[in-house]
């Protein structure tokens, strides 16, 4: 299957996605103002970065639910099994990039072979709550469930 197109194919699902609401927040004096009106960006810019990294790790559905073939596994070291595709990722920012070495191949008598060169596809990622997120790939949003 092309590469791009087995990775959407997994991808596709129903699940409908709940919205965060931030905390309220406390009132703060005048000469403060200023820093109160980026933390709401500040705290986005944060959840992009090592929690949004943390939050990825685990496994994950693209499907509606998790009672599917069909599951990606995060490695906290960076490893990754995209539903038999086997490699590593990596995050900057809100992107992650897939790096696909190996693919599985029941034909194949180790059931993997070597995928050379290796693949690589990024996407953005968002977090809509500790089970839930999105991903952005080639223009398609597409939604996740934590298994």
């Amino acid at each position: 299957m092309q590469e791009g197109a087995r990775f959407i194919a997994l991808m596709l699902g129903g699940a409908a996605l709940a919205a965060c609401q931030p905390d309220a927040a406390k009132p703060v004096p005048k000469a403060e103002a200023s820093e109160a009106a980026v933390a709401p960006a500040a705290a986005a810019a944060g959840a992009a970065g090592a929690p949004l990294r943390e939050w990825l790790v685990g496994s994950w559905s693209f499907e509606a639910s998790c009672a599917s073939d069909f599951i990606a596994h995060y490695a906290a070291d960076g490893s990754l099994d995209n539903s038999g595709e086997m490699g590593g990722w990596a995050l900057a920012g809100n992107i992650v990039t897939e790096t696909i070495r190996e693919r599985y191949d029941a034909a194949a008598s180790d059931g993997a072979e070597k995928v050379n060169p290796p693949e690589t596809r990024s996407y953005t990622i968002e977090r809509a709550d500790q089970d839930h997120g999105t991903i952005t790939y080639q223009g398609r949003k597409v939604p996740m469930l934590r298994c």
